[in-house]
């Protein structure tokens, strides 16, 4: 028996199987075909890696795993509701972390902020915040997953999270002849950096390709050398350690004859001393190759929900993260408010986190109260004082989850039944019971 899920009814069918979303990276792949076996769901189309494994996590989830918990102990999710809203009431400083939800729950996780005048963060924002700083200073031009699929003639890759992070991305954006123009493009691909070309063989062998293989730590230099001589200005390439100059100019012979350039990245990949420095110069890069042509950026996100989570708040509050929204109003600080620190200066007295898409992503270590919203299979090194068990999106229940491009949000329909809340309706019911109070 497979789900065949509809928003209002979620009724039961035999085949044709279900094509659902996958919520488990910012790709949401929506062509996978999951098959349901009593609570077992298993992909038989489409799913990567690590799909697969995250089904197959959420199918081996012990029953006893699914019930709320009160300092270890199994309670009714009323008594655990009531034990949280007590915690929270009592808080003069409530910190909101994690955030790894659907964009409904965002909405309910930002409600109760306001309520409660917490400081928001998510797990993720240290990453992200390198991107929305250097837009936020120089500004880029962006691209979408269906532009690269029907018009890149040139793929520059930076890191390797194109493939480890996002393992469908070649597949669904490179690999298929494209359908707009019904030709196939003569594409030819840059791997930039080591980690770029140590996923090399992920790529199609069709296409042209030319590896650079700079040192992962010369990504500044590189980037601030390459603009320049996008630009004619006169540089002494040979300054450059561990790059070959002749491939280095054979790489701006390339941009320059692009009709269609895009260079793709995961915010991840660049772990490394003045990652904010590379970017700057890539937008720099990018402003010039326009100039005479057409070039692009792609930054890969959206895993564990940050994009949607960061574009609800910004939506509704008009700021990104981390922020505060002590004494009714909100404060964006990404320094001062981002989690780590708050919770190291011990400047929370309430710490709640929420994480319904990955149960990986656990609350970081903290002495005060502690309340978690966490997906069933969740296992914590220090049970918190309240344990709730939630729905995960596009598996528990419905929701929807905005795409890596930040062009679409893409439904997530329910695949089985279960009697795991939603987080929205959790957080609801926090809520309520601290209007009550």
């Amino acid at each position: 028996m497979v789900r065949e899920a509809d928003p209002g009814t979620a009724t039961l069918f035999s085949y044709p199987m279900p094509i659902a979303t996958c919520p488990f990276c910012g790709l949401l792949c929506d062509d996978l075909l999951v098959e349901l076996e009593g609570d077992t769901l298993r992909p038989v189309r489409g799913a990567c890696a690590h799909s697969r494994a995250a089904f197959s996590n959420l199918s081996s989830a012990p029953a006893a795993h699914a019930a709320s918990r009160i300092n270890g102990q199994s309670v009714s999710s009323s008594a655990a509701l009531d034990a949280a809203a007590q915690m929270l009431s009592h808080a003069r400083r409530p910190a909101i972390g994690g955030l790894a939800m659907d964009i409904e729950g965002m909405r309910a996780a930002l409600t109760l902020a306001r309520r409660i005048g917490a400081v928001m963060d998510h797990a993720v924002s240290s990453v992200k915040y390198r991107n929305l700083h250097v837009l936020q200073e120089a500004g880029w031009i962006t691209t979408t997953l269906s532009e690269v699929k029907n018009r890149t003639d040139l793929l520059v890759l930076i890191g390797d999270g194109w493939h480890t992070r996002f393992p469908r991305f070649i597949e669904r954006a490179i690999e298929p002849d494209p359908a707009l123009f019904g030709t196939p493009l003569a594409r030819r691909i840059i791997l930039l950096d080591q980690q770029a070309a140590t996923a090399a063989h992920a790529l199609p062998q069709r296409y042209e390709r030319l590896i650079l293989k700079a040192p992962t730590a010369v990504l500044p230099e590189l980037l601030s050398m390459l603009s320049a001589m996008a630009a004619g200005t006169p540089v002494d390439a040979a300054r450059l350690v561990g790059v070959d100059t002749a491939l280095l100019h054979q790489c701006i012979e390339w941009m320059r004859a692009a009709k269609y350039g895009t260079v793709v990245w995961a915010a991840p990949d660049l772990e490394i001393p003045h990652a904010e420095l590379a970017l700057q110069m890539l937008s720099r890069l990018l402003r010039t190759l326009n100039r005479s042509g057409r070039f692009a950026a792609l930054p890969l996100a959206g895993s564990n929900g940050d994009l949607s989570a960061n574009a609800v708040h910004t939506w509704q509050s008009g700021v990104a993260f981390p922020a505060s929204h002590a004494n009714r109003r909100v404060d964006f600080d990404p320094h001062r408010y981002a989690m780590p620190t708050v919770l190291a200066r011990g400047e929370a007295d309430c710490f709640l986190w929420i994480s319904s898409l990955s149960a990986e992503l656990t609350a970081p270590q903290y002495n005060g109260s502690t309340i978690v919203l966490g997906r069933a299979d969740m296992q914590m090194a220090t049970p918190p004082q309240v344990f709730i068990p939630v729905a995960t999106p596009g598996v528990d229940a419905s929701g929807a989850l905005l795409r890596t491009d930040k062009v679409v949000s893409l439904y997530l329909q329910r695949l089985r039944n279960s009697a795991l809340p939603s987080v929205a309706d959790t957080l609801a019911a926090l809520t309520e019971r601290l209007e009550a109070r």
